[in-house]
């Protein structure tokens, strides 16, 4: 199993450890690092972004993220522990300015961001007509949704509908109608959710996005609403996660009423 360093070099894994093999020089220099790697008869992952390194330890419970140069190391605990058959992957977000690795379990996303140094469970794709969709955030202002084709087995990228451009905003995907819809939310528009519906004319083109009427979810409060999830569910209406700012409160489940033009509180009973 090997990782690619440079144009010339790669990161090579054997019976007796790691080591670096430099293609152009045809040499190898073996690598002395500050933690357990798992047994031979286990699978080991190795991985490599900017400089860092990211490898399984032993009993697979935990990831080892090390520089080669350094006797230091951060140990970064597994969704799963025990877990040897996770997809993994490691990279650096030059918008954040963050590390993050990102795994696949039980076919759900999970994100390891640096900063915050906690797994994020991440939207899972949304699937219509042969065709997987998911967000992808380039950054607060500028969003793609990228495509993945099941029969042609091909990845496209669609414009996320921006009905005011200049404004940071977050966006959720869902199907309504058998059609694909985009749920933006802009906190510095007084909170404004819209729904823009995917319209499919001739030839399976996007021809333009169509949008709902606004809806409001701040009310009468004058902080900004942090949305942690939206849906829409098979009625047409619009549900809303909202996190409190108390730790002491739960997160409040809101949906959209069109007759009250407002978002009603969801009641649980007990």
């Amino acid at each position: 199993m090997s990782n690619q360093q440079s144009s010339s070099q790669l990161i090579s894994l054997h019976k007796d450890g790691l080591y670096l093999l430099d293609l152009s020089e045809t040499t190898s220099l073996k690598l002395d690092f500050p933690f357990t790697l798992p047994p031979q008869t286990e699978p080991v992952c190795i991985l490599h972004c900017h400089g860092m390194m990211c490898l399984t330890l032993k009993d697979n419970n935990e990831l080892a993220i090390w520089k080669p140069t350094s006797k230091n190391f951060k140990r970064v605990p597994m969704i799963k522990p025990g877990q040897n058959k996770n997809l993994l992957g490691f990279g650096y977000d030059r918008v954040s300015n963050d590390y993050k690795i990102v795994t696949i379990i039980d076919q759900k996303t999970y994100i390891f961001r640096f900063k915050e140094y906690c797994f994020f469970k991440d939207r899972t794709g949304t699937v219509l007509d042969h065709c997987m969709y998911w967000i992808a955030d380039w950054s607060n202002k500028e969003k793609s949704i990228l495509c993945f084709d099941f029969v042609n087995e091909e990845y496209s990228k669609l414009n996320v509908p921006m009905m005011l451009s200049g404004l940071e905003f977050n966006s959720w995907l869902d199907v309504s109608r058998g059609q694909l819809c985009v749920i933006n939310h802009y906190p510095s528009l007084e909170d404004n959710l819209c729904v823009c519906r995917r319209e499919i004319r001739s030839g399976k083109k996007i021809a333009r996005w169509d949008s709902d009427p606004w809806m409001n979810i701040a009310g009468n409060d004058e902080e900004p609403v942090d949305i942690r999830f939206a849906c829409i569910a098979r009625n047409n209406e619009v549900f809303v996660v909202v996190r409190c700012r108390s730790k002491e409160e739960e997160d409040r489940v809101l949906v959209y009423n069109k007759e009250q033009n407002e978002f009603i509180k969801v009641p649980f009973s007990s």
